[in-house]
């Protein structure tokens, strides 16, 4: 690893973006909203693709941050798994939409709690799924599968 640059996530920022997606999706489902379910699934996707206006980045940056109800907590980590993560959680998302609108709710809620219960074990455990699966996927050579773990 020598010549690479340490990179830093914060890690209260990761966690803004799960208790949104928990919230919002469980909002989704009580009020049995497959518009609620698309935003978050968009919102996961311009978070994959690390755009600088994705939704949970702006509200950490914008409303949570300057808050000062929590604290940054930056620590070294890698960002690609986490925004595979997030491009796991908005396919989901996006499937889960697709199933809502096509008269199969069964399949389009399955899917959704399937991400709220993994957001559920990345907040309150720090096991983020989609992430071993990318180092996973990198130990077996896969192409675009690129960090291995900085731990």
């Amino acid at each position: 690893m020598a010549g690479e640059t340490i990179r830093r996530i914060d890690q209260t920022g990761l966690k803004t973006g799960q208790a949104l997606t928990i919230i919002l999706l469980i909002v989704a489902f009580i009020v049995n909203s497959w518009l609620l379910v698309a935003l978050v699934g968009l919102a996961q996707l311009f978070g994959a693709l690390d755009a600088p206006f994705a939704p949970y980045r702006l509200i950490y940056q914008r409303l949570v941050k300057p808050s000062g109800l929590v604290q940054p907590r930056p620590e070294i980590d890698n960002p690609e798994p986490h925004r595979f993560a997030l491009l796991v959680g908005a396919v989901f998302n996006g499937a889960a939409t697709l199933a809502l609108l096509n008269q199969a709710p069964l399949l389009g809620w399955v899917l959704v709690g399937i991400v709220v219960v993994l957001a559920n074990l990345n907040f309150w455990v720090n096991f983020c799924l989609g992430c071993w699966v990318y180092y996973q996927l990198n130990r077996l050579g896969i192409p675009g599968f690129t960090k291995a773990p900085v731990r």
